[in-house]
């Protein structure tokens, strides 16, 4: 039995139509619709809205299920553009336009002659720095960062197996180096390569990443050492974050060096170099603790004992640490501090350095992106499948290729600049009543 005016499905005893309120008639019988109005199996029950008073006339609802799916995507799209609005609110930044990382990775694989990566490599000094007129402002297109990590990861399995093969412990400080450092110096090499302008030389760089990982540990220590922070383990997202940067102000302090893109790659220089030091130290950790302990157990044993047990022991965690750190290298130390240095760089420009800086309140919200992101990387509840890392690391990486993008717009302005002082230049030469007449 259903309702006359709008299909609903009635009971016997049924004076009125629960849905739109109609009178059944006499009979109690209504006609039934030709097609049900609300097929049971394509439609989805929706309750009624609360808040209603009671005894209130509170209809049903059906919606399809196709109309319930697509209004999940749009919450779900109203969540990430939400999540998009308030990132880049927080980095002072506008979205990405034109970008592409299947276009931006285009070149990996393409083929070079050593002659063509010689010249690659070869920028930042005075006659090496191209002119600003030169300078590509589209997007970056890296591709030697590639060669690098197959290079460094090839002679890590290499070496890898050699000691698989032989046991010899000569090739485990090889294996700690290169696992260490393979990642974050192929992801630094990466952002040497967005530095479009390049103004910055390889020498520049290899001094900062070692002065700068030694220097930002230190700065690390001393902080942890404070009472203040004392308290968790998600005390390094304030610690080491504002240790990393405040190396990149102490030892970048140069005028030469005022664009933003500058400031990102120095910050991922000394955020590489941290991650690096960082990795080794805990991979030196492990594969020395199992037989650390063996040997305290075993009073008598003698120190060649101790470090053979440390060395078959250790050796498979070690590899495990080096493994792990590796694969989330990118993720962390090295863009967490891109994105704080060239935030910092936006305001600094090519400016000498002053305190102040480091109230601007656009520098100030776009650190508190990596030290939040750093935080719930160490925080102490862990999403599944490395949750924490892989959401963080996606989240930081979206603002260094804001960031990028709005170094590659402060070149772009540069140029436009450039060229109106040289039409300038050239109209009041030729109306110049000085000018040589021809």
């Amino acid at each position: 039995m259903f309702c006359a005016r709008c299909g609903t499905a009635l009971l016997p005893d049924n004076k009125f139509c629960k849905s739109c309120g109609a009178a059944v008639g006499a009979s109690g019988n209504a006609p039934a619709p030709t097609a049900p109005a609300v097929p049971p199996a394509a439609y989805q029950y929706v309750p009624p809205s609360p808040g209603l008073p009671q005894g209130a006339y509170q209809p049903i609802y059906y919606v399809s299920q196709e109309a319930a799916v697509l209004a999940h995507k749009a919450q779900q799209n109203n969540l990430l553009h939400g999540l998009r609005v308030r990132i880049q609110s927080l980095a002072s930044t506008e979205s990405l336009e034109g970008f592409s990382l299947k276009e931006m990775f285009s070149e990996v694989f393409k083929r070079r002659s050593a002659a063509d990566v010689e010249d690659y490599i070869l920028v930042g000094t005075s006659k090496t720095t191209p002119p600003i007129e030169l300078i590509e402002t589209g997007w970056p297109k890296p591709w030697l960062f590639f060669r690098l990590l197959a290079l460094m990861v090839v002679a890590y399995v290499v070496l890898t197996f050699m000691f698989m093969q032989t046991g010899n412990a000569n090739c485990v400080p090889g294996m700690m180096f290169l696992g260490a450092f393979v990642v974050p110096l192929a992801t630094l090499t990466m952002f040497f390569e967005l530095n479009t302008p390049r103004n910055v030389s390889i020498h520049v760089i290899s001094k900062l990443f070692l002065m700068g990982a030694v220097v930002s540990l230190g700065v690390a220590l001393l902080g942890y050492a404070l009472p203040i922070f004392q308290v968790s383990e998600m005390e390094a997202g304030i610690v080491e974050e504002v240790a990393k940067l405040l190396t990149v102000v102490l030892l970048m302090r140069s005028i030469r060096y005022k664009y933003m893109l500058n400031g990102i790659l120095f910050g991922a220089t000394v955020g590489a170099g941290f991650a690096a030091f960082e990795t080794a130290g805990y991979a030196l950790n492990v594969a020395l603790l199992p037989g650390l302990i063996q040997g305290l157990v075993q009073g008598g044993s003698t120190s060649q004992q101790v470090m053979a047990t440390a060395t078959h022991q250790g050796v498979a965690a070690m590899l495990q640490i080096l493994r792990l750190r590796g694969i989330e290298a990118p993720l962390g130390h090295v863009a967490w501090t891109a994105v704080s240095a060239g935030a910092f760089w936006r305001v600094k420009l090519d400016k000498p350095f002053s305190p102040a800086m480091l109230m601007d309140s656009r520098f100030l919200k776009a650190l508190a992106i990596p030290v939040v992101m750093h935080a719930i990387w160490d925080a102490p509840w862990q999403l599944p499948f490395s949750g924490n890392q892989i959401l963080t690391g996606l989240i930081t990486w979206y603002v260094v290729f804001m960031l990028v993008q709005q170094g590659l717009r402060q070149v772009q302005q540069e140029q436009k600049m450039q060229l109106q002082s040289t039409l300038a230049n050239v109209e009041a030469g030729i109306l110049s009543p000085d000018a040589a007449v021809v």
